[in-house]
């Protein structure tokens, strides 16, 4: 039960973020995913909604690079997500 309830909690804070960008990225993504979304990436996405709004826009927009200990998780899944639709 505390696991459904983690993920949910995560799955609802990365569609919800509060800035519009992230919000369509995160859903679109999570479209797809959702149910395929393993508990070590729901820790991953964690870790990525952790981080703050403009950060996570610098490496969306490819400004800054992408932290190291995030190169090949869940992160790397939205960006390929994310670009291919551009």
């Amino acid at each position: 039960m505390a696991k459904n309830l983690f993920k949910k909690k995560i799955l609802h804070r990365a569609k919800y973020r509060g800035i519009k960008e992230l919000d369509i990225i995160f859903y679109k993504f999570l479209l797809e995913y959702e149910d395929k979304i393993t508990d070590d990436e729901l820790y991953e996405l964690e870790g990525i909604l952790d981080l703050p709004d403009s950060e996570l826009l610098d490496i969306l927009y490819k400004k800054t690079s992408i932290p190291s200990n995030l190169k090949d998780g869940i992160l790397k899944k939205i960006l390929e997500k994310c670009y291919a639709e551009d």
